[in-house]
């Protein structure tokens, strides 16, 4: 008599149980996901999503690698910063951000006040694979990529860490990762809600 499997139960797709009470701004380091992840987080949410990068590319009339060859890095960064706080400063959406967005100090002021920002982890061994893929990575193109990237890590790591939720970016399946974001935007909404709430009753009584 053969025996009857039990059928596996999915587990049920988290869904966003209080209203977004402003845009979502990913960042992290090159290849870790921002836009692939942020265009299927976006979907789930249903509000748009919009890469840093490729809004600065049509408003300067160049390439990331264009700006940087032509201008240098400050002046990338400037506009960088203009764009970024015309982008969060509207109707909600998922913003993938540039890997040194965050690390501009008046940048990240603007994300951290603007916006719900998460830092999207990845290991550099990782990095290194998906990077590869593309040679439009300015900042790789100056020595070994591995050893950059290795540096960058170093450097950056601890600034993202300040972002408002860190989710891991590994190798597995991308709607995982949006899983886990929705999981833990669910907790930080739920948190933020009891903090406003405690600010209302702390409030004195208009008579």
């Amino acid at each position: 008599m053969k025996r009857l499997r039990k059928k596996s139960r999915k587990k049920p797709v988290p869904r966003l149980r209080y209203p977004l009470t402003r845009s979502i701004a990913l960042v992290g380091l090159m290849g870790a996901g921002k836009t692939t992840v942020g265009m299927r987080l976006a979907r789930r949410l249903g509000i748009p999503f919009l890469d840093s990068d490729a809004e600065i590319e049509v408003a300067a009339g160049h390439t990331v690698s264009e700006i940087f060859e032509k201008y240098g890095e400050k002046d990338f960064r400037d506009g960088e910063r203009k764009v970024i706080n015309r982008l969060i400063t509207g109707p909600n959406i998922v913003l993938g951000t540039g890997g040194g967005a965050f690390m501009d100090e008046d940048t990240r002021k603007t994300l951290k006040e603007k916006a719900v920002t998460v830092w999207l982890r990845a290991d550099v061994e990782l990095l290194v694979e998906r990077t590869s893929r593309r040679d439009t990575r300015p900042l790789l193109q100056k020595g070994n990529p591995k050893q950059i990237l290795r540096e960058l890590a170093e450097k950056r790591y601890p600034v993202y860490a300040q972002a408002d939720i860190n989710v891991e970016s590994g190798a597995g399946a991308h709607e995982e990762v949006v899983n886990n974001i929705i999981r833990k935007l669910n907790h930080y909404l739920a948190e933020e809600r009891l903090k406003n709430k405690g600010k209302q009753d702390d409030k004195p009584a208009i008579r």
